[in-house]
């Protein structure tokens, strides 16, 4: 029985010894499972993280397709003529006979200087006929929805012949393409947001005149580029001219925007019967191409800023600012520049 009892003993212990080791070995066995399952959550997170914010830009893409370009802030051109009190007052001081006394040096003012843009406006839109497409870096911010918006950069490609535009944000919407081409997709634009939105929603085709696209511009992708803006400011002088309008424009020589030599034309309107939705308007054109380079758009203001200076005024009534640098005339763009399964676009994602 002792004999027994002993082997039994030793039974006992072998196998709560084996017990142990086994509940050792397989309590290891889970704080290496969970550490490899940690790891590899932590792993697929920041792989996540970099896939939903990584703008892709392969070695092959156009340089300019970069955020480099943005670093400079847009130059803002320091406009010296001060509007008279009566011009401010919304009286005509031109008097309707066509007068035009020169102020300063190299001044034109009354329908001298209207004329003057118009017939400068209308030359560049004849060089720009003989353009096929050009590339730009294109500045803008517009009063939207009750709001300045930010400024926005976008290198532009634009082609006139079918009419397309390529555009993609480096600041703002930083990473969001849009493509127009005149009959093709329908008609619509193609629009593929930035950052992460761009990874989750599919690329959007939008009426270019419907409610939606308009809630992001003020204009048309339709009238979008150097040409159109010039066509816009030839409307509006034509009328000035043909309706005889109480507009008082002066033109400015020796102007300068980004390194540029400018006449600078600044025009007030009489009041809001004559001039809807502006008050005043500064157009920097170069004096190589004929080319508008810098458009600024002011409204009409509220009672509240009866009493406030100039500066002020311009300041609270900005409703829309366009300008382009870095524009290239001679870039000799493809029809792969104007196609969605460009291998450097994402519309296909």
């Amino acid at each position: 029985m002792e004999s027994q009892f002993r082997q039994d003993g030793a039974l006992h212990f072998l196998i709560e010894k084996g017990r142990y080791r086994m509940m050792r070995m397989l309590k290891n066995r889970s704080k290496h499972h969970f550490s490899n399952m940690l790891a590899s959550a932590i792993f697929s997170a920041a792989i996540g993280i970099l896939y939903f914010s990584y703008d892709p830009s392969p070695a092959d893409a156009d340089p300019n397709d970069t955020g480099v370009v943005a670093s400079k802030p847009v130059p803002i051109p320091v406009i010296a003529y001060k509007p008279t009190h009566q011009a401010e007052s919304g009286l005509n001081i031109n008097s309707k006979k066509g007068n035009s006394k020169p102020q300063q040096n190299g001044t034109l003012t009354g329908r001298m200087a209207l004329l003057m843009n118009l017939l400068l406006l209308e030359k560049g839109c004849r060089y720009l006929e003989t353009v096929p497409d050009y590339t730009t870096t294109f500045s803008k911010q517009e009063f939207l929805g009750g709001e300045l918006s930010e400024n926005q950069v976008i290198n532009l490609k634009c082609r006139h012949k079918p009419f397309s535009v390529y555009m993609k944000w480096v600041v703002g919407d930083k990473g969001q393409e849009l493509l127009y081409v005149d009959g093709e997709n329908d008609q619509k634009m193609l629009v593929k947001m930035g950052g992460l939105k761009g990874r989750l929603v599919p690329t959007l085709k939008l009426d270019p005149h419907g409610s939606l696209a308009l809630k992001e511009s003020r204009h048309p992708i339709t009238k979008a580029g150097i040409k159109a803006l010039a066509e816009t400011i030839i409307h509006f002088r034509k009328k000035d001219l043909d309706e005889n309008l109480n507009t008082e424009c002066v033109m400015l020589t020796d102007q300068k925007f980004d390194g540029k030599d400018c006449y600078c034309f600044i025009a007030h309107f009489a009041n809001a019967k004559e001039s809807e939705t502006y008050r005043k308007s500064v157009v920097y054109i170069d004096q190589k191409t004929c080319l508008p380079v810098f458009v600024r758009g002011y409204g009409w203001p509220t009672d509240g800023l009866a009493s406030a200076s100039p500066e002020e005024l311009d300041e609270q009534t900005l409703i829309e600012s366009y300008s382009f640098t870095n524009i290239n005339m001679k870039s000799e763009l493809a029809t792969t520049d104007f196609s969605k399964t460009n291998k450097n676009y994402r519309f296909r994602r």
